[in-house]
């Protein structure tokens, strides 16, 4: 999946279609070269997110888990390190899921 493809179903997690074009058209930004999953992007829109949709931070979330369980690859899927683990639980967003 594309990096697009995996920060418009991120998006689409938290809000509706308005809310997704507003927050992309908003946030979009070449991506350093050191970051080529696309997490700092991931981190904008997030952040774009948490305050344009503040009720929904659980499904925000979820989709950040998602998108993370996406990088893995079969191996570290089936049977993730503890490192792999505390770096997924490093990249959702900090507060409350409600």
């Amino acid at each position: 999946m594309s990096l697009a493809d995996r920060m418009i179903r991120l998006l689409w997690a938290a809000g509706d279609e308005g809310v997704a074009e507003r927050v992309l058209r908003a946030h979009w930004r070449l991506l350093p070269s050191d970051d080529a999953a696309g997490r700092a992007l991931r981190s904008r829109l997030v952040d774009a997110l948490l305050r344009e949709v503040p009720g929904r931070g659980a499904e925000i979330r979820r989709a950040v888990l998602a998108d993370e369980v996406s990088l893995l690859g079969a191996a570290e899927r089936a049977a993730p390190s503890r490192a792999t683990v505390l770096a997924i639980v490093r990249a959702l967003p900090v507060g409350s899921p409600r």
